[in-house]
């Protein structure tokens, strides 16, 4: 047995013994050895080590940097980052949120991981965006917080490559792992600390339609789904087929009547620009409307969210209209539609010829009343 193999199953009795939780997930990890990787990453569904790198690490880093690279996986991050255009700053947001969870669990890690006590509760998503925003106002930001702390590339983008089903039954293969962690934890009564892990492990197991995900998903493109044939993601089990080609033009149509939420408005199109000007080949127009239209711009060129006009009834034919004229003026350009409304309308229309998600407000419309289109409910 080589030292690194010994290292490896000395690590993995550590970890089953002291935290079962953890161990159990590890047991049911692939690795191999890889020398092109500087030091530990994952593509989604193997441990990629650099036997010599690994070798140099006390028994303690090298636990922790096992149990870093394993969270990637069974978080998710490489699928839940995909789509983001900066690699850097996603790799960064994924290892606050795991890092945050290895140190709250008392497991050392080598002195260039990175931390962020102020952020380690939050999403991989939500991180990104936040540190994406402060770059942008100074762009020394990740140097001055994290120094030369360790932002290689461990979230590998092989994943791109696999296809919806790869994807999903990888997905599925880690809930079960997660499942059968938690039970044998609970039988050894060692349980997990870090009020995060308990949060983001619940979404895992107990999937929501969350409407800031539903947005993402149905706006944001990985490559690879236009390549062959194409398919557009809304959550698990929803999609939209036929919107080929490799650019996505985002159609945004903002009820502005009497009757919509200003708070919910404004969060809803907060999230709506961030997916839109955080992703590569995706441009946006928003539109208000009541029962006319009020253009307001290229959503990449708005400085901040307009003051919503109109505030008188609503209609939805004038948006069909627009829709089916930008589809026909924009061939070489994927159009999707999203309308964020309470829905009480008339629904008189045609079916448009682009993919729509209605993106309807508290209160509003029931689903089986829309008559086409996809439905995420918005919450506060």
């Amino acid at each position: 047995m080589s030292k690194f193999e010994e290292q490896f199953v000395k690590s993995r009795v550590k970890l089953l013994k002291n935290s079962p939780f953890f161990g159990t997930i590890l047991l049911h990890t692939e690795y191999k050895i890889d020398e092109s990787i500087e030091t530990a990453a994952t593509d989604g569904t193997t441990l990629l080590l650099n036997e010599e790198w690994m070798c140099k690490q006390t028994e303690e880093h090298f636990s922790g940097v096992l149990l870093h690279e394993v969270l990637h996986m069974a978080l998710n991050h490489v699928e839940r980052t995909l789509d983001l255009d900066d690699l850097m700053i996603a790799n960064i947001a994924a290892d606050i949120v795991v890092n945050g969870i290895i140190k709250d669990n008392k497991i050392s890690l080598p002195k260039e991981a990175i931390f962020d006590d102020d952020l380690k509760h939050l999403g991989v998503r939500e991180i990104y965006s936040i540190i994406k925003q402060k770059q942008k106002e100074n762009k020394n930001h990740i140097q001055d917080k994290y120094g030369d702390g360790d932002v290689n590339e461990c979230l590998q983008k092989s994943a791109k490559s696999e296809g919806t089903s790869q994807r999903e039954a990888n997905s599925e293969k880690w809930k079960n792992i997660i499942n059968k962690a938690k039970t044998i934890s609970k039988m050894k009564q060692a349980g997990v600390k870090g009020s995060g892990l308990a949060r983001i492990f619940k979404e895992l197991l107990e999937p929501t339609i969350n409407w800031r995900d539903a947005l993402y998903k149905y706006i944001t493109q990985s490559r690879a789904d236009f390549e062959g044939y194409d398919r557009r993601f809304i959550h698990d089990g929803m999609y939209i087929d036929d919107v080929g080609g490799n650019k996505v033009h985002v159609a945004a149509f903002v009820d502005t009547s009497g009757s919509v939420d200003e708070e919910l408005l404004q969060n809803f199109l907060s999230e709506l620009f961030f997916a839109i000007n955080s992703t590569r080949g995706t441009t946006g127009y928003l539109y208000y409307f009541d029962t006319e239209l009020y253009p307001q711009g290229n959503i990449e060129d708005l400085d901040g969210v307009p003051k919503p006009v109109g505030l008188g009834g609503t209609s939805f034919v004038p948006i069909m209209k627009e829709l089916n004229k930008i589809s026909s003026e924009n061939s070489h350009t994927n159009t999707v539609g999203i309308i964020y409304t309470d829905g009480f309308a008339p629904m008189t229309w045609e079916e448009p010829e682009t993919p729509l998600l209605w993106c309807i407000s508290p209160g509003g419309i029931k689903e089986e009343n829309i008559k086409y289109g996809d439905v995420v409910r918005i919450e506060k």
